[in-house]
C-alpha cells in the first residue's frame, strides 16, 4: 500500500437511494445522518434472528440465513426503493463483537451478492440494475496491512477476494473497500461515545469521489492505495537457505506442484522430503499392491507414483500419514526421531482452482465454511507446530487470485486471501518471517482432460514448470519483503484492463501496454475467421444469431460458425470473462459457469442451454413479467 496525499476528485452529486448494513461500532449510525443531510433516502439493515420490519425505513434480517436477504429486496422492489449504492459496514467490528459464527463476513456479502444477481425476483428490478450501475462499498478494519501494528483477522480478510470477483461476474456491480482502524470502541456501540469522527468523514468523501481505486486504507488522516512495484531477483540461489541432504517438509501433501519443487530439491541437493497424507494413504510396503490393483486415473497411485519418481531422482522420501487440521497429530509426527531436524517448509493450500472453480450464484453455505474452515484450520496447526523448530526458512505458496480474482474465483480467492492474511498477520510477531508467493497460473504436467479444464482459466500465460523452479530459487535472494507477486505479464496493466473491461464508469486509466489486451479492447478491428478443423455453419435461428454476434464482438473476429470451439477461435480466460458477462446481460437467466465453460463453449451448445434456461424461467413469471421479458428481443 501506499500513501495517496491527492483528495479524490469531486462528483457533483451522488445517488440518492442507499442501502446501509450498520456495523455494532456507532460509524453507521453517524454515516446515516450525514447522508440524511446530503438529502439522501437511507434504508438501514441490522442483524436480527429473522426478518422483521422495525418501523420505515429500518429492517433486521439474520446475516446467516439466506432467504432472509431475498425478503428485504422483495420489500424493497415492491417500495419501489431499488438502491443504486450499498454500504456494508458488517466487516466493520472489532474482537470482542460476538461472532454469529465464522466467517460471517463472507458468507453475509455472498448472500446479499446472490440476491442481487437473481433474476427471478422480478424483471423490473433487473431492468433496473441494468440502468444503474449498482455500488457497494465494503468498509472493514482488521484486514488491510499498510504500516504492520494493525490487528488482522484473516476470517473476515476472506471478504477481499469476493470484493475482487463480484464486479467481474456481475458487470452491472461495483465493489470496492474502505479499510479504517478503530481505536476507542468500547461504548461506542450504536451510536453511543466517542470515536474517530473524521472516519466518517472519510467515508462521505469516497461516497462522492470519482476514484479509480478498489482497494483503500486509511491510517489516520493518511488515505493508503494498493499498488506494486516489479523486483529483479538475482540468478543465483543462496546456497547457505537451501541445504544439500537437507530435510524439507511439505504438510499440504503430494499435490502437483509440491511435486515440482520437491524434484528439483531431490535431484540438486539429495533432499529428505516429508509429506503429510491423510491416514488412509497406503503404507510403503503396500505401494506395489495398490498399483496392481488400481488403474493409472486413479489420484493415490498418481501420488505413488510420484514418489518413487522422486526417490529415482535422489531423494528420501517419507509419506507421513496425520490429519493437518490437527495439532496433537501433525506435532507427534513432527517430533518423531525418523524425522530430525526440519530445515525448510513449503506450504500449500492443497487445493486447485479448478476443483472449486464456480461461479458466486453456484456457491453453497456448506461448501464455502467447510472449506474456510479447513484451511483456516491447517494453518493454524502449521503456526503452531513450526513454533519451536529452527528453521531457514518457510514458504507459503498461494495464488495470484488474491490480488485479482478471476471469473468463477470467488472461494479459491477468498481462501488464498485467508492464507495470504494469516501469513501477514504471523510475520508481524515472528523471528522468521514466512514469506508468501502469490502464483500466476501454473502448467505443470497435465492430462490432456487436465489441459482441457484449465483452458478456462488462461493456459497461454500459466507458468511453466522449468519457469516455476526459476522462479522458486530466486525468491531466496530476495533481502527485503516478505510477499512476491508473480505475474506472466505486467500487474498493473492486467489490473488496468480488468477495471476497463468491467466497464468502470469512474476509470479513466492510460491504454495497455500489452498489444494482446489492446486488441480485445478494440472491437472496431475484427480478423477473419481462422482455419479450424470444422467447416463454417451460419446460425439457424434468431437465438444462435445473437450468441453469435456476441461472440464475434468479444473475439473480434468477423465471422463465427455455431460449432466453432471459443478456445480454437483465440479465446481465453479474460475474453470468456467478457463473453459470460455479455450473455448473462443479454439472457436474463442464471447460466451455470461450470457447465457453459467447460461444456458448451461452441455457440450450438450454448444456444439450448440458453433456451432450456429461458422455458424453465418464463414458466416462474407472471405474464406481465413474460411479456416484459420477451420485449428485450429474446426469443
Amino acid at each position: 500500500m501506499l500513501p495517496h496525499s491527492t483528495s479524490p476528485s469531486r462528483a457533483e452529486s451522488f445517488d440518492k437511494e442507499w442501502l446501509l448494513f450498520v456495523d455494532d461500532c456507532g460509524v453507521g449510525v453517524q454515516l446515516i445522518n450525514r447522508l440524511e443531510q446530503h438529502d439522501k433516502n437511507v434504508i438501514v439493515v441490522e442483524k436480527g434472528q429473522e426478518f422483521r420490519k422495525l418501523r420505515e425505513g429500518v429492517y433486521t434480517i439474520n446475516p446467516q440465513n439466506r432467504d432472509d436477504y431475498d425478503v428485504l429486496f422483495k420489500e424493497l422492489i415492491l417500495l419501489g426503493r431499488i438502491p443504486q449504492n450499498i454500504a456494508y459496514l458488517w466487516t466493520l467490528n472489532t474482537f470482542e463483537n460476538c461472532q454469529l459464527s465464522k466467517y460471517l463476513e463472507f458468507q453475509s456479502l455472498l448472500f446479499l451478492t446472490q440476491t442481487l444477481g437473481k433474476e427471478k425476483i422480478s424483471v423490473d428490478a433487473l431492468a433496473a440494475c441494468q440502468r444503474h450501475r449498482l455500488q457497494i462499498w465494503v468498509i472493514s478494519n482488521q484486514i488491510q496491512e499498510v504500516n504492520g501494528n494493525e490487528t488482522l483477522d484473516p476470517e473476515k480478510a476472506t471478504v477481499l477476494g469476493l470484493c475482487k470477483v463480484i464486479p467481474q461476474e456481475y458487470p452491472n456491480i461495483s465493489c470496492r473497500n474502505l479499510d479504517f482502524v478503530l481505536t476507542n470502541r468500547r461504548g461506542a456501540e450504536r451510536g453511543g461515545g466517542d470515536f474517530d469522527r473524521h472516519i466518517v468523514d472519510q467515508i462521505i468523501n469516497e461516497f462522492i469521489a470519482l476514484s479509480p481505486d478498489l482497494v483503500v486504507a486509511y491510517r489516520d488522516r493518511y488515505r493508503w492505495i494498493q499498488t506494486f512495484d516489479s523486483v529483479h531477483l538475482s540468478a543465483v540461489a543462496d546456497k547457505n537457505i537451501l541445504r544439500k541432504e537437507g530435510v524439507y517438509l511439505f504438510p499440504g501433501g503430494l499435490e502437483s506442484f509440491a511435486i515440482v519443487l520437491a524434484g528439483y530439491l531431490a535431484k540438486t541437493l539429495q533432499t529428505k522430503l516429508i509429506f503429510i497424507e491423510d491416514s488412509t494413504f497406503p503404507e510403503n510396503d503396500e505401494y506395489l499392491q495398490w498399483l496392481e490393483t488400481h488403474g493409472q486415473k486413479d489420484e493415490v497411485s498418481r501420488k505413488i507414483q510420484k514418489v518413487l519418481a522422486l526417490e529415482e531422482l535422489g531423494g528420501e522420501v517419507l509419506v507421513m500419514r496425520a490429519d493437518p487440521t490437527n495439532y496433537e497429530q501433525m506435532h507427534r509426527i513432527l517430533t518423531s526421531d525418523n524425522i530430525g531436524q526440519i530445515h525448510g517448509v513449503i506450504s500449500s493450500v492443497g487445493i486447485t482452482r479448478e476443483n472449486i472453480f464456480c461461479s458466486i450464484a453456484e456457491i453453497q453455505k456448506t461448501e464455502l465454511e467447510k472449506l474456510l474452515d479447513t484451511q483456516g484450520h491447517k494453518i493454524t496447526v502449521l503456526e503452531k507446530v513450526l513454533q519451536n523448530q529452527k528453521l531457514d526458512f518457510c514458504i507459503i505458496l498461494s495464488s495470484l487470485s488474491s490480488v485479482l480474482g478471476g471469473f468463477g474465483l470467488g472461494l479459491y480467492s477468498g481462501v488464498n486471501q485467508l492464507i495470504d492474511t494469516f501469513t501477514q498477520r504471523h510475520n508481524q510477531t515472528s523471528y522468521l518471517p514466512w514469506k508468501i508467493i502469490n502464483w500466476d497460473k501454473l502448467q505443470l504436467n497435465a492430462t490432456q482432460e487436465e489441459k482441457t479444464l484449465t483452458q478456462t482459466s488462461g493456459v497461454e500465460l500459466a507458468i511453466t514448470e522449468t519457469e516455476s523452479i526459476e522462479v522458486f530459487k530466486r525468491v531466496f535472494s530476495l533481502a527485503e519483503g516478505t510477499q512476491v507477486v508473480v505475474s506472466t505479464l505486467d500487474i498493473k496493466a492486467r489490473c488496468e484492463y480488468a477495471s476497463r473491461i468491467l466497464g468502470d464508469r469512474t476509470f479513466n486509466g492510460d491504454s495497455i501496454t500489452n498489444a494482446k489486451f489492446s486488441n480485445q479492447l478494440d472491437s472496431s478491428s475484427r480478423y477473419s475467421r481462422p482455419n479450424l478443423s470444422n467447416s463454417y455453419v451460419a446460425p439457424t435461428n434468431e437465438l444462435e444469431k445473437q450468441i453469435v454476434e456476441i461472440w464475434q464482438e468479444v473475439l473480434a473476429i468477423t465471422e463465427v460458425g455455431i460449432y466453432d470451439n471459443f478456445y480454437e477461435l483465440g479465446g481465453d480466460s479474460l475474453i470468456a470473462t467478457q463473453l459470460v458477462s455479455r450473455l448473462r446481460a443479454k439472457f436474463p437467466v442464471e447460466l451455470p459457469l461450470r457447465d457453459l465453460l467447460l461444456q458448451a463453449m461452441i455457440p450450438a451448445k450454448q444456444a439450448e442451454m440458453i433456451e432450456q434456461l429461458l422455458f424453465e424461467k418464463i414458466e416462474e413469471l407472471s405474464e406481465d413479467e413474460v411479456a416484459l421479458l420477451l420485449g428485450n428481443d429474446i426469443p
